[in-house]
């Protein structure tokens, strides 16, 4: 019964609105009480109103649509104001107009704001005070960090990916991907303007956003309130800009280019382009004329090139004619190709309509269109025969709000997001400038001179969705959310590997001709499904004078619509073992082979308390039950199980019932007030994770009369791994502006878990190790991570500096074989049992404002990799260093055509990026 309900919930969605959606919250709220100065007694009726907005230090003035009236007590509740920073104006009849000027709301966060008002001596007079943010969040109940787009703009920072690894409990792995508290990077869910832009199969963010575009970024690195789903260690959650009732905008300019010595490792990098990485952007906000301010707008776009630090040397051709000039092996000349590049159009547009002061509309699109290339060093010396990456994204939000009274209002939204991928040399798999696969020459420490890379592969996501929530403020209490959410997904993937054509008799064509086979073939993988989610929460934040409360629960709902076997031991359709089978059609054994999914549910409570101990200090403790349904393709990966007849183990395959991976989270914390201007935030936290999707057992095939294959055997994906993660976070920040601003975060943690990759253990298998039966650190575990800002701001003048500190993370050791003794003696390491060395950056931002003509001006200086430190990302796992193997000795010793022994052994792609700088000018009117 419960399984029919929840489908006709699910119809009812998807019929009505066409849209799947996972909430997160967008606006703040204000709080407080309005006195008579000299009685301390509550102003009844007092009018409260945000009377003007802070953007870029002018002032912008409201609507008025954001206020309301005292109570009998004088108490007051603004619900729904955007994060940012404003002025709040009083007025009561007799009484002197009170304003309280810098006055900050975050997401989700409760700004308490009294007001004192003395009795009115000159009519008409206005008193405006500053108001201080407090230095301890009285609200808060677990772990998270807001940063403001005032902050944003001060850091020598590109993307906001550079201002969330700046968070305490954020660490980040070789490869740039974002772990919050020990988790995999597909455990973090991204919203933009409320709307989920997580892309379903895979657990990245589907679209881009600017820094210019965002108000504020809240990263919680917690336990979250029951309002947010489907993540299991951290949410980023971003808001954007609104259009203003006045017109503002700007452009942003800038070039730079890598500026270092080490010439002797980075090939080509002492020619200095200051186009190199090149930036354009332009943001514009304001009404839209003729009608009264009722449409306003914000609208940006940027353009950004960048030619990386990894270059190689186009010394032969595809077809193995020689460009370049040798003396021996040694390359000595050939065109200089820049080999991780990146090409980037983005663009955002929002629209605001004001129906009513109580109706809003908002449309908003998001766009994203990039092109780049990875380094690859095998194709150093033949660089156009690499692989292009094409990745595209959009998202298309509308959303509704009402307010229906002073104390409650509802948003309707539909959103659509689309994200593709694309990974090729030519478009066409079949094109007939493709080589021969066997034209790529390898081993012997040969750089490639020859050949092209002939995969083609594509991929796309969109999902559709709608929510709706509403959230009242019962009475001064409690603050109730409530809402549900359905999703749809469209998946569809193909790979094509193509193969050599052959003529009737079977041989090769020559010359060589690519041949697409059908996708019953295991060259040739294609699929397309629609998944679907359904959910719903409760959420009550009970604000008593001494303690606070957030209190939820979460229900989620998720059929994959996938294929499942209905025999695991015969899993080929196209190609069955057994003999009844092989007697059927295809479409008689389609009609059999497979059967639906089961649905997967849960309901998670969530629960965090926030008790202060002094009214400098506070206590929180928070603890919640969270799931995350896995990746869409652990789900549908390698589709049609076409397992080969050939002996061998194969996958890995992917698991249309797989479960939702689940952690229990619990965290307990401290933040407590040091100085007039100084705060210190502590918490340990524990997390445990079950159900993490791995590497199932090995499947057997049976062949007719129920005889077992074990020579053939195949694995799948299964809920089957384990972590747990531990640990503690200091922050030490200075919370009120001065000359000279400081924050410190400090995270001690450790990640243990079964494996770090759910392929992890088919790769052991396949190595013929055993299956693991104890936990090891994790690949990106790191014991200690540090992150410093310090920034200044007088005269017109601004800095800042950063600097990040973490220690290495582990990696696997190489047995090697020593002697002892006169004899040889085999020294084996366990997993991840050894660590890389650590990591140190500093990045500095200089910049001088001015204005000239009516017109404000801004020149900067970014800095990255201060002092050209060279950071040993990935090493040898004989010596754990980037510079010294036992592998030099090797491959000098080896017979090598293409090169010498050193333009083999010169990696830079070991190595972090070298120092880069970059000169910017802004424009703003």
């Amino acid at each position: 019964m419960t399984k029919v309900l929840l489908k006709r919930c699910l119809t009812f969605v998807l019929l009505f609105g066409p849209a799947s959606f996972a909430v997160a919250g967008t606006t703040g709220k204000i709080s407080g009480r309005v006195l008579d100065k000299k009685t301390n007694e509550g102003l009844p009726g007092a009018n409260v109103i945000v009377a003007a907005a802070i953007r870029d230090g002018q002032e912008v003035p409201t609507s008025g649509s954001l206020g309301a009236a005292t109570d009998l007590n004088g108490n007051y509740v603004i619900l729904n104001i955007p994060p940012g920073i404003y002025k709040v104006r009083v007025a009561f009849i007799g009484y002197n107009v009170l304003v309280q000027s810098n006055v900050t709301v975050s997401i989700d966060l409760t700004t308490k704001l009294d007001f004192a008002l003395e009795e009115e001596a000159i009519q008409g007079e206005e008193v405006v005070v500053v108001a201080e943010r407090p230095l301890v969040q009285k609200d808060l109940t677990s772990a998270q960090a807001s940063v403001a787009t005032e902050t944003i703009q001060k850091l020598p920072v590109q993307n906001l990916s550079d201002v969330v690894r700046l968070q305490a409990g954020v660490s980040v792995d070789n490869g740039g991907g974002i772990h919050i508290r020990g988790g995999r990077t597909t455990e973090v869910a991204y919203f933009v303007d409320g709307v989920s832009v997580t892309d379903a199969y895979n657990g990245a963010s589907s679209v881009r956003v600017e820094n210019e575009s965002v108000q504020e970024l809240q990263v919680i690195s917690g336990t979250f309130n029951a309002e947010y789903g489907n993540a299991m260690s951290g949410i980023i959650n971003i808001v954007t800009k609104d259009g203003s009732e006045q017109f503002h905008g700007n452009v942003t300019l800038y070039g730079g280019d890598h500026v270092t010595s080490r010439d002797d490792l980075f090939l080509g990098i002492e020619k200095i382009d200051p186009l190199s990485e090149n930036n354009a952007q332009v943001s514009l906000s304001g009404p839209i004329p003729g009608l009264g301010n009722r449409l306003t707008f914000f609208v940006t776009g940027r353009r950004f090139e960048s030619d990386g630090w990894l270059n190689g040397r186009r010394m032969f051709n595809l077809n193995g004619d020689t460009l370049g000039t040798f003396e021996g092996k040694e390359a000595v000349a050939g065109e200089i190709v820049p080999m991780n590049t990146q090409k980037l159009n983005s663009a955002q547009l929002k629209l605001t309509y004001r129906f009513s002061p109580k109706i809003n509309l908002s449309a908003s699109l998001l766009g994203n269109d990039e092109e780049s290339q990875g380094y690859d060093g095998f194709f150093r010396w033949n660089p156009d025969a690499r692989e292009t990456s094409y990745d595209r994204g959009y998202n298309a939000n509308l959303k509704w709000t009402h307010t229906l009274g002073a104390r409650a209002f509802y948003t309707f939204n539909v959103s659509n997001f689309y994200k593709e991928f694309r990974n090729y040399l030519f478009e066409d798999p079949a094109d007939t400038r493709f080589l021969h696969p066997d034209s790529l020459l390898e081993g012997n420490y040969n750089l490639n001179n020859s050949g092209t890379a002939n995969g083609n592969y594509q991929r796309n996501t969109v999902t559709n969705l709608a929510k709706f929530d509403l959230t009242w403020q019962a009475n001064l209490v409690h603050q109730l959310k409530f809402g549900f959410e359905g999703k749809r997904h469209r998946l569809f993937e193909e790979s094509i590997n193509p193969v050599a054509a052959r003529d009737a008799s079977g041989a090769e064509i020559v010359p060589y001709r690519p041949e697409i086979l059908p996708d019953t073939t295991q060259s040739h993988n294609r699929y397309s499904f629609n998944p679907i989610e359904f959910s719903a929460y409760l959420q009550d934040k009970i604000e008593f004078e001494n303690v606070i409360i957030n209190a939820g629960l979460r229900f989620d709902f998720f059929n994959s619509r996938g294929l499942v076997l209905s025999d695991p031991t015969d899993p080929n359709v196209y190609d069955p073992l057994n003999d009844k089978y092989q007697a059927m059609s295809l479409p008689e054994r389609l009609a059999i082979w497979y059967k639906d999914p089961s649905d997967k549910y849960q309901v998670s409570p969530r629960f965090g308390i926030s008790y202060p101990i002094t009214d400098k200090g506070i206590i929180h403790f928070s603890y919640g039950h969270f799931l995350q349904i896995p990746n869409f393709d652990y789900l549908f990966q390698n589709p049609g199980f076409k397992v080969p007849r050939s002996t061998g183990r194969y996958g890995i395959y992917g698991n249309a019932d797989l479960d939702p991976q689940k952690t229990v989270m619990y965290e307990l914390g401290l933040q407590q007030q040091i100085s007039d201007i100084m705060s210190l935030h502590v918490t340990g936290f524990y997390r445990d994770i079950r159900d993490w999707v791995g590497t199932g057992p090995e499947i057997v095939t049976v062949g007719t009369g129920g005889q077992e294959i074990s020579a053939r055997t195949y694995f799948t994906y299964v809920n089957l791994d384990y972590a747990n993660v531990r640990g503690l976070t200091l922050s030490l920040s200075q919370a009120r502006a001065a000359m000279v601003n400081y924050s410190f975060d400090y995270t001690f943690q450790v990640a243990e878990g079964s494996n770090s990759d759910p392929g992890e253990e088919f790769g052991s298998r396949q190595a013929g190790r055993e299956p693991t039966q104890f936990i090891v650190p994790l690949n990106w575990d790191q014991r200690h991570l540090f992150n410093g800002t310090i920034s200044f701001n007088k005269n017109n003048w601004s800095g800042s500096l950063i600097c990040n500190y973490h220690s290495g993370q582990p990696y696997t050791p190489t047995p090697v074989v020593a002697t002892r003794v006169g004899q040889n003696t085999n020294l084996n390491f366990s997993r991840n049992s050894r660590v890389r060395p650590y990591y140190l950056n500093f990045d500095l931002r200089l910049s001088k404002t001015f204005r000239l003509a009516g017109w404000d001006y801004g020149l900067s200086l970014n800095v990255y990799n201060l002092f050209d430190r060279l950071n040993e990302e990935d090493v040898y796992t004989d010596s754990g260093r980037a510079t010294i193997s036992s592998e030099f000795r090797t491959v000098r010793n080896a017979t090598i055509t293409n090169n010498t022994a050193d333009e083999y052994l010169r990696q830079p792609n070991r190595f972090s990026a070298p120092r880069e700088v970059q000169l910017g000018l802004k424009v703003s009117f």
